[in-house]
């Protein structure tokens, strides 16, 4: 019993830990996402095919979002906080889709009683993966204000210290 508390204690943190700067959570996430993945791999469900089925899910994700944010961006071409928040939406999106992996880790982890620096090494890489991801959505958020004049990025500076 105290080994699914700590586990679960862990998977918060770890979950807090992924979105803490992506700003608020969307309670909306993608369940069906998770519901397939678990019914492709019902017959044998390991980290592997965990880590694989989310690294597919992040990186199909990507693209698309960097289009999204590149689309969104221009109405906010001028405010630096604005672009910020914009980045941080679309990589949130990404830890969602890695938080959902870390959990089904860590619940495989408690259903075949595996040790926890398994289970940490396993969701360690999948993190990974999501931070590789995470850094193009942030290149696109450094291009977007890489044309910014000076002027503007020191309003938005100043906006911050308000």
């Amino acid at each position: 019993m105290k080994k699914k508390i700590a586990t679960l204690l862990i998977v918060g943190i770890l979950s807090l830990s992924l979105i803490a700067c992506g700003g608020e959570s969307d309670s909306s996430s993608d369940d069906t996402t998770k519901t397939e993945s678990t019914e492709e791999t019902q017959s044998e469900v390991t980290y592997q095919t965990i880590l694989d089925d989310y690294t597919k899910q992040i990186q199909d994700a990507t693209p698309g979002l960097i289009e999204e944010y590149n689309a969104e961006s221009a109405d906010k071409a001028n405010d630096l906080n604005a672009l910020a928040e914009l980045s941080n939406s679309k990589v949130e999106k990404l830890a969602e889709i890695c938080n959902t992996g870390v959990e089904e880790m860590a619940e495989l982890m408690t259903k075949s009683g595996d040790e926890y620096e398994t289970y940490e090494e396993w969701a360690g890489k999948l993190q990974d993966v999501y931070m590789e991801y995470a850094a193009q959505i942030t290149d696109a958020y450094t291009n977007s204000t890489s044309g910014m004049s000076t002027e503007d990025l020191m309003n938005s500076l100043e906006s911050l210290q308000q």
